[in-house]
Protein backbone atom coordinates (compact mmCIF):
# COMPACT_ATOMS: atom_id res chain seq x y z
CA UNK A 1 0.00 0.00 0.00
CA UNK A 2 1.30 3.50 -1.43
CA UNK A 3 1.68 6.56 1.54
CA UNK A 4 0.87 8.95 -1.88
CA UNK A 5 -2.66 6.97 -1.92
CA UNK A 6 -3.85 7.97 1.46
CA UNK A 7 -4.60 10.93 3.49
CA UNK A 8 -4.36 10.80 7.43
CA UNK A 9 -4.57 13.61 10.31
CA UNK A 10 -1.38 14.70 11.08
CA UNK A 11 -2.29 14.32 14.59
CA UNK A 12 -2.80 10.56 13.66
CA UNK A 13 -0.62 7.51 14.73
CA UNK A 14 -0.51 7.25 11.22
CA UNK A 15 -0.33 10.93 10.15
CA UNK A 16 2.38 11.21 12.17
CA UNK A 17 4.67 8.23 11.22
CA UNK A 18 8.06 9.49 8.55
CA UNK A 19 7.60 7.54 5.08
CA UNK A 20 9.99 5.04 6.22
CA UNK A 21 8.25 3.65 9.70
CA UNK A 22 5.29 4.03 7.39
CA UNK A 23 6.58 1.71 4.53
CA UNK A 24 8.10 -0.68 7.24
CA UNK A 25 4.55 -0.79 9.20
CA UNK A 26 2.34 -0.98 6.01
CA UNK A 27 4.47 -3.88 4.94
CA UNK A 28 3.52 -6.47 8.05
CA UNK A 29 0.13 -5.80 7.88
CA UNK A 30 -2.84 -7.21 6.54
CA UNK A 31 -6.13 -5.12 5.21
CA UNK A 32 -9.60 -5.99 5.96
CA UNK A 33 -13.19 -4.31 4.96
CA UNK A 34 -14.89 -4.29 7.95
CA UNK A 35 -19.09 -4.07 8.16
CA UNK A 36 -21.04 -1.39 10.29
CA UNK A 37 -21.85 -3.07 13.75
CA UNK A 38 -18.74 -5.53 13.23
CA UNK A 39 -16.65 -6.29 16.34
CA UNK A 40 -13.23 -5.57 15.86
CA UNK A 41 -12.28 -6.34 19.32
CA UNK A 42 -14.26 -7.92 21.61
CA UNK A 43 -13.31 -7.87 25.48
CA UNK A 44 -14.08 -11.29 26.18
CA UNK A 45 -12.23 -12.67 23.85
CA UNK A 46 -8.74 -13.57 25.45
CA UNK A 47 -7.02 -15.34 22.37
CA UNK A 48 -6.63 -12.22 19.71
CA UNK A 49 -4.02 -9.07 20.86
CA UNK A 50 -3.62 -8.04 17.38
CA UNK A 51 -3.59 -4.49 16.82
CA UNK A 52 -5.61 -2.60 14.23
CA UNK A 53 -4.98 1.20 12.05
CA UNK A 54 -8.09 2.79 10.64
CA UNK A 55 -7.70 3.19 6.69
CA UNK A 56 -10.72 4.72 6.35
CA UNK A 57 -13.89 4.55 8.76
CA UNK A 58 -14.74 5.28 12.37
CA UNK A 59 -14.48 2.80 15.53
CA UNK A 60 -16.00 2.88 19.04
CA UNK A 61 -14.38 1.63 21.83
CA UNK A 62 -17.38 0.84 24.21
CA UNK A 63 -17.72 -1.18 27.52
CA UNK A 64 -20.69 -2.42 29.37
CA UNK A 65 -21.40 -2.06 32.96
CA UNK A 66 -22.70 -5.21 35.21
CA UNK A 67 -26.64 -3.53 34.31
CA UNK A 68 -25.95 -3.81 30.94
CA UNK A 69 -25.50 -0.26 30.18
CA UNK A 70 -23.35 0.98 27.12
CA UNK A 71 -20.52 3.34 27.67
CA UNK A 72 -18.64 4.85 24.91
CA UNK A 73 -14.86 5.19 25.39
CA UNK A 74 -13.22 6.74 22.64
CA UNK A 75 -14.07 6.94 18.98
CA UNK A 76 -11.20 6.61 16.16
CA UNK A 77 -11.02 7.48 12.89
CA UNK A 78 -9.06 7.46 9.89
CA UNK A 79 -5.42 7.12 11.07
CA UNK A 80 -5.91 6.25 14.56
CA UNK A 81 -4.24 2.99 16.33
CA UNK A 82 -6.32 0.37 18.18
CA UNK A 83 -5.97 -2.05 20.24
CA UNK A 84 -2.21 -1.72 21.47
CA UNK A 85 -2.43 -1.56 25.20
CA UNK A 86 -3.00 -5.60 25.17
CA UNK A 87 -0.47 -5.65 22.58
CA UNK A 88 2.00 -3.99 24.51
CA UNK A 89 1.18 -5.69 27.93
CA UNK A 90 -0.39 -8.70 26.98
CA UNK A 91 -3.27 -7.92 29.78
CA UNK A 92 -7.06 -8.88 28.48
CA UNK A 93 -8.80 -6.38 26.33
CA UNK A 94 -10.48 -3.61 28.26
CA UNK A 95 -13.64 -2.72 25.94
CA UNK A 96 -14.85 -3.75 22.61
CA UNK A 97 -14.16 -1.64 19.43
CA UNK A 98 -17.29 -1.83 17.27
CA UNK A 99 -17.21 -0.29 13.50
CA UNK A 100 -19.83 2.40 13.57
CA UNK A 101 -20.00 2.16 9.40
CA UNK A 102 -18.04 0.30 6.57
CA UNK A 103 -14.17 0.67 7.51
CA UNK A 104 -11.29 -0.23 6.11
CA UNK A 105 -8.75 -1.83 8.59
CA UNK A 106 -5.71 -2.73 8.89
CA UNK A 107 -4.22 -5.46 10.77
CA UNK A 108 -0.84 -6.62 12.59
CA UNK A 109 0.09 -9.57 14.88
CA UNK A 110 0.56 -8.44 18.27
CA UNK A 111 4.52 -9.90 17.90
CA UNK A 112 5.72 -7.87 15.04
CA UNK A 113 4.26 -4.77 16.46
CA UNK A 114 6.27 -4.92 19.77
CA UNK A 115 9.32 -5.77 17.88
CA UNK A 116 8.53 -2.37 15.72
CA UNK A 117 8.11 -0.60 18.58
CA UNK A 118 11.40 -2.13 19.99
CA UNK A 119 13.98 -1.32 17.25
CA UNK A 120 11.88 1.78 15.66
CA UNK A 121 11.99 4.80 17.71
CA UNK A 122 9.94 6.98 15.60
CA UNK A 123 6.97 4.44 15.55
CA UNK A 124 8.13 4.53 19.85
CA UNK A 125 7.60 8.38 20.10
CA UNK A 126 4.76 8.35 18.04
CA UNK A 127 2.81 5.84 20.33
CA UNK A 128 3.78 8.13 23.04
CA UNK A 129 2.08 10.70 21.98
CA UNK A 130 -0.85 8.39 20.95
CA UNK A 131 -1.10 7.53 24.85
CA UNK A 132 -0.72 10.80 26.16
CA UNK A 133 -3.63 12.21 23.69
CA UNK A 134 -5.73 9.24 25.03
CA UNK A 135 -5.09 10.17 28.73
CA UNK A 136 -5.86 14.04 28.02
CA UNK A 137 -9.20 12.68 26.37
CA UNK A 138 -10.35 10.42 28.84
CA UNK A 139 -9.14 13.10 31.57
CA UNK A 140 -11.08 15.47 30.43
CA UNK A 141 -14.47 13.42 30.42
CA UNK A 142 -13.67 12.19 33.70
CA UNK A 143 -13.95 16.01 34.92
CA UNK A 144 -16.83 16.99 32.55
CA UNK A 145 -18.68 13.98 34.20
CA UNK A 146 -18.04 15.26 37.20
CA UNK A 147 -18.69 19.13 36.91
CA UNK A 148 -21.38 19.19 34.04
CA UNK A 149 -24.62 17.73 34.06
CA UNK A 150 -26.00 15.17 31.07
CA UNK A 151 -27.48 18.11 28.81
CA UNK A 152 -24.75 20.40 29.27
CA UNK A 153 -22.06 17.46 27.88
CA UNK A 154 -24.84 16.04 25.08
CA UNK A 155 -25.09 19.89 24.06
CA UNK A 156 -20.81 19.89 24.17
CA UNK A 157 -20.67 16.63 22.29
CA UNK A 158 -23.07 17.40 19.40
CA UNK A 159 -20.86 20.99 19.14
CA UNK A 160 -17.66 18.54 18.84
CA UNK A 161 -19.59 16.45 16.05
CA UNK A 162 -20.50 19.79 13.98
CA UNK A 163 -17.12 21.42 14.69
CA UNK A 164 -14.93 18.72 12.91
CA UNK A 165 -17.69 18.75 10.03
CA UNK A 166 -17.66 22.47 9.74
CA UNK A 167 -16.66 23.87 6.19
CA UNK A 168 -16.55 27.77 4.75
CA UNK A 169 -20.37 28.26 5.24
CA UNK A 170 -22.41 28.67 8.21
CA UNK A 171 -24.29 25.28 8.14
CA UNK A 172 -23.49 21.89 8.19
CA UNK A 173 -25.82 18.58 7.17
CA UNK A 174 -24.19 15.36 9.02
CA UNK A 175 -25.38 12.40 6.94
CA UNK A 176 -25.81 9.36 9.70
CA UNK A 177 -25.33 11.29 12.61
CA UNK A 178 -25.33 9.08 16.32
CA UNK A 179 -28.38 7.51 17.01
CA UNK A 180 -29.50 8.62 20.12
CA UNK A 181 -28.39 5.55 21.85
CA UNK A 182 -25.24 5.89 20.90
CA UNK A 183 -25.24 9.64 22.34
CA UNK A 184 -26.17 8.06 25.40
CA UNK A 185 -23.24 6.16 26.07
CA UNK A 186 -21.15 9.19 24.86
CA UNK A 187 -22.06 11.49 27.71
CA UNK A 188 -23.09 8.86 30.32
CA UNK A 189 -26.95 9.57 30.28
CA UNK A 190 -30.02 7.74 29.06
CA UNK A 191 -31.80 7.74 25.72
CA UNK A 192 -34.75 9.44 27.08
CA UNK A 193 -32.69 12.10 28.54
CA UNK A 194 -30.63 12.52 25.15
CA UNK A 195 -33.96 12.78 23.45
CA UNK A 196 -35.25 15.71 25.61
CA UNK A 197 -32.78 17.53 25.52
CA UNK A 198 -32.11 17.50 21.46
CA UNK A 199 -36.21 17.87 21.44
CA UNK A 200 -35.62 21.65 23.28
CA UNK A 201 -32.37 21.92 21.11
CA UNK A 202 -34.83 21.70 17.83
CA UNK A 203 -37.26 23.54 19.25
CA UNK A 204 -34.90 26.36 19.78
CA UNK A 205 -34.18 26.17 16.13
CA UNK A 206 -30.03 24.91 16.60
CA UNK A 207 -30.98 21.58 14.95
CA UNK A 208 -33.16 19.75 12.39
CA UNK A 209 -34.08 16.24 11.30
CA UNK A 210 -34.00 15.61 7.77
CA UNK A 211 -35.08 12.16 7.12
CA UNK A 212 -32.00 10.00 8.41
CA UNK A 213 -29.47 13.52 8.72
CA UNK A 214 -29.00 16.19 11.00
CA UNK A 215 -28.81 19.73 9.53
CA UNK A 216 -27.24 22.60 11.73
CA UNK A 217 -29.09 25.67 10.05
CA UNK A 218 -26.49 27.95 11.47
CA UNK A 219 -22.89 26.80 13.85
CA UNK A 220 -22.64 30.70 15.56
CA UNK A 221 -26.32 30.08 16.66
CA UNK A 222 -25.30 26.56 18.36
CA UNK A 223 -22.21 28.00 19.77
CA UNK A 224 -24.61 30.82 21.55
CA UNK A 225 -27.01 28.23 21.94
CA UNK A 226 -24.58 26.43 24.27
CA UNK A 227 -22.54 29.04 25.74
CA UNK A 228 -25.79 30.66 27.04
CA UNK A 229 -27.44 27.20 28.05
CA UNK A 230 -24.18 26.61 30.58
CA UNK A 231 -24.83 28.01 34.38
Amino acid sequence: MQRNELTFPSTSFLGRLSDESWNELSSLWTVKMYRARHFLISADDKDSMDVYFVIDGSIRATVYTDAGREVSLLTFSNGDCIGEFSALDEAPRSSDAIAERDSIIARISPEKFRTLVRKNPDLSYTLLMLLVGHLRRLSKRVIDFNAKSADERLRDAILDLVEKRVGSGDSVLIDRPPTQSELAAVVFSSRESVAREMGRMRKAGVLLRVKRSLHIPSVAKLRDYVEDAAP
